[in-house]
């Protein structure tokens, strides 16, 4: 509503011949993609090429007046950083005005879900919301400069679940699973947060709030903080030709050194790496926008039909850009259905769901429900930011995305792989809300039925992750510490990127025509994009899975319907894991359903989109048909307005 009535107004004046001159937060706004107004052609489609232009005519510092900074009092005025300054104004809305605005376009299903569902409070949430204000910014960029990121670290980043009574409420698997990494063997926060983990955490809200630019934060990077020599030699890079009085650090775009990262260079890479993806993302919607395609599609037509997704960004905790497709309903879809949200697997992203959207419509018709693919924070076009990467980070987002998108409208999840595994938990912790799981060549924990013993409710693994998994604390990687673990994602990435369409075709065995070159270059950009090794490294920091035993089975987890589909030749886990999982799931608890496909791989839903379309519908009344019990206790006392 605020930014409608903004954009109103403007408008309004502009007709009225009043020239309006727009704040742009961007990082280069004299770059040719902000002066040509994000046309698709002047936006870089490689993070190379946005390096590769920036390195031969950085445009950050080129206008102080367009910059609307003043970089020459930048921490050297502190009247400057530490007074508040108040404006007086009818048109500006209070913060009260704010909040009751907020409060009043907000459905009474979200109301509901807020205060009844468990929380997804973010770690280090209390210190992230004092320093999103400008003065505590400034003053935490301050800070930074003159510390260092690791000192800083370890004096402000030391509680990452804020355990005190005072906020105890607000405990999530999320903060906990951060506060394990901190806490494990007395760990300083600087040994085993990512390396840019730091100013990520610090940083991020007040610039998207606004309250901090990002212009200031690289200027602080490059000319405020200390320079620190690189480790390996082979890291510096020659930059002797360069005289560059505003760039003192010599820290570009492109900076990528095997061994660690300087705090200067950490700090300069959250505005970077924010601006690239701010980028990406301009150009999706541009391709869009101009009918081309949907990056991450294909327009070869030699494998199995799809259809396009229409694609949306989301902010998850106002900080991190979340790329996610939408589909339309068919006219006589059902309001009280639930709709759907597809998640990917490791590596992988939204539009590989686009297959079987196109074969589910084709058998459901008019009866289609609205469907949402989202890309996982670090996967597709999301952002890559420097965080730990942890199962309770993904569970999270997807939840976060059921109550803030979706709106809190009963849904299905259907995930693949790690996004099975992830749908699980997310199932648990969705309550109510969930109607359904579909899951394709799972990941997850899986204990024979036979063999799983039941825990007392105070002993359940949900509720040791919640306590950060005390009897199995994080312990760094010997010797070599947490610079070793992008150096692990480098190698990795290093070694699988030449291979990556040969190893697509063997996982598609049964249709490698459905192995295009839009699949093979959407996983190519992800692992070139920034961010990427933190992500694989961050493999090393997970805590304590919990078994799908209990997170989808009573009495602790979900009740509800669950269709398997499992390609039996999945040549990532192997079939005879495949064939075993099956077996396992078979026999695991009424209301699970499971459907071999006999030829399938470990992508089933991309790779034979319509067996899993039709396992689906066979499935799909089981899902319409469950309310969960306290659903069926609300309607039946008609007291909550949130069933619908």
């Amino acid at each position: 509503r605020m930014r409608n009535a903004q954009q109103s107004v403007c408008q309004n004046l502009i007709e009225n011949s009043v020239e309006v001159v727009r704040w742009d937060p961007s990082l280069r706004p004299l770059a040719p993609w902000a002066i040509k107004n994000g046309c698709p052609e002047q936006l870089p489609s490689l993070f190379t090429e946005y390096c590769d232009m920036i390195e031969n005519n950085d445009w950050v510092l080129a206008s102080k007046n367009q910059m609307n900074d003043d970089d020459d009092n930048f921490l050297n005025n502190k009247d400057i950083l530490l007074t508040a300054t108040s404006v007086d104004s009818e048109g500006i809305p209070s913060w009260e005005e704010f909040l009751s605005m907020a409060e009043e376009a907000t459905t009474e299903s979200v109301r509901y879900a807020r205060s009844s569902l468990l929380a997804t409070t973010q770690p280090y949430a209390s210190q992230i919301a004092e320093w999103s204000s400008e003065t505590n910014a400034q003053q935490a960029l301050e800070n930074y400069c003159l510390l260092g990121r690791d000192e800083f670290a370890d004096q402000y980043l030391s509680n990452a679940a804020e355990s005190s009574s005072s906020v105890s409420k607000n405990r999530s698997l999320y903060s906990a699973g951060g506060e394990r990494l901190v806490r494990g063997n007395s760990n300083k926060p600087s040994s085993v947060l990512a390396l840019r983990e730091a100013p990520t955490v610090a940083f991020s809200s007040a610039l998207s709030l606004g309250s901090l630019s990002s212009r200031k934060v690289l200027e602080a990077a490059r000319n405020h903080c200390d320079s620190t020599p690189p480790v390996l030699s082979w890291d510096a890079k020659n930059r002797q030709s360069i005289d560059d009085i505003k760039n003192k650090n010599s820290l570009y775009p492109s900076d990528d050194p095997w061994w660690g990262r300087s705090s200067e260079g950490a700090l300069a890479d959250v505005v970077e790496w924010r601006e690239w993806y701010q980028l990406l993302a301009q150009r999706s919607l541009a391709l869009q926008e101009s009918t081309l395609s949907v990056e991450g599609s294909s327009d070869d037509d030699s494998g199995d039909p799809r259809e396009l997704g229409e694609v949306h960004y989301w902010r998850w905790k106002g900080q991190h850009l979340v790329r996610y497709l939408t589909w339309s309903a068919g006219k006589d879809y059902d309001e009280k259905d639930p709709v759907m949200l597809l998640i990917h697997g490791f590596a992988a992203s939204a539009p590989q769901w686009e297959r079987m959207v196109y074969s589910l419509r084709s058998k459901l018709g008019d009866k289609m429900p609205p469907i949402y693919a989202i890309d996982l924070l670090g996967f597709g076009h999301s952002e890559k930011p420097g965080l730990s990467y942890t199962q309770y980070l993904w569970e999270s987002q997807i939840f976060d995305f059921c109550i803030e998108v979706i709106e809190a409208k009963p849904v299905v999840l259907a995930g693949n792989s790690i996004g099975g595994g992830l749908s699980c938990g997310v199932s648990s912790s969705l309550g109510h809300l969930c109607r359904g799981l579909i899951l394709c060549n799972t990941a997850g924990v899986l204990v024979d039925p036979d063999k799983y013993q039941q825990p007392l409710e105070s002993e359940t693994s949900t509720e040791a992750a919640l306590e950060g998994n005390p009897e199995q604390p994080y312990e760094p990687v010997p010797l070599v510490g947490r610079n070793s673990l992008d150096l692990f994602g480098k190698t990795v990435i290093d070694l699988i990127f030449p291979q990556v369409e040969e190893r697509l075709v063997s996982i598609y065995g049964a249709r490698p025509q459905n192995a295009d070159q839009g699949l093979v270059k959407a996983i190519q950009q992800g692992a070139t994009n920034p961010g990427s090794p933190n992500i694989i490294g961050s493999g090393q920091k997970l805590g304590p899975n919990r078994p799908l035993n209990e997170v989808i089975c009573p009495p602790f987890g979900f009740v509800g319907p669950v269709l398997v589909v499992m390609g039996l030749e999945d040549r990532v886990s192997s079939p005879m894991v495949a064939q075993q999982r099956a077996s396992t799931f078979d026999r695991l608890r009424d209301g699970v359903k499971v459907e071999r496909l006999e030829t399938g791989g470990h992508c089933p839903q991309d790779e034979l989109p319509d067996g899993v379309a039709e396992a689906i519908c066979k499935w799909l009344p089981q899902a319409l048909d469950f309310v969960p019990s306290d659903v069926q206790e609300q309607i039946k006392n008609k007291k909550e307005s949130y069933v619908r």
